[in-house]
């Protein structure tokens, strides 16, 4: 993959995760790291970005190289969940549950609608997941919120 090809997916990650910092910045230190690379994932329909837990309060999200090729909304929308789950592994959970609930946001017991959540509540918009491959967006047209049980809660 070409560098150009990666610095929209690269650039939007940079201006999310510096967004999110800022928001959350009163629950405590939180450390990501990232890059592009390959995961056995990425090779589903649906395979675009994993997180991966390196112990409080460090977090590296991976991106599938395909993510370049999404439109920006798709992009948008996976960044955002992923970076919801960092926050959710890094800062401790009943200030983070507090400080969502200050954001009007009630955070829900499972991981990945837990993420969406967390997404909504630095952002202020929810996670969509647009037909058909039901995949996180930050577009409601042709769109289902909350994440769709079959998908995993």
């Amino acid at each position: 993959m070409k560098r150009r090809d990666r610095q929209p997916v690269e650039r939007l990650l940079e201006q999310r995760w510096m967004e999110a910092q800022q928001r959350v910045t009163p629950l405590g230190p939180v450390k990501l790291t990232w890059d592009v690379g390959d995961y056995a994932h990425f090779d589903s329909p649906r395979g675009y970005a994993v997180t991966f837990n390196w112990g409080k309060p460090h977090c590296h999200l991976r991106v599938a190289a395909k993510l370049a090729r999404a439109p920006r909304h798709r992009i948008d929308g996976i960044i955002q969940h992923e970076i919801g789950h960092v926050v959710d592994l890094t800062c401790p959970k009943a200030k983070l549950d507090a400080w969502a609930v200050s954001q009007g946001i009630q955070l829900p017991s499972t991981d990945e609608r837990r993420a969406d959540a967390i997404a909504e509540a630095i952002w202020g918009t929810p996670i969509y997941y647009t037909k058909p491959l039901l995949v996180q967006s930050t577009d409601p047209t042709n769109a289902i919120t909350p994440r769709p049980r079959h998908l995993g809660l």
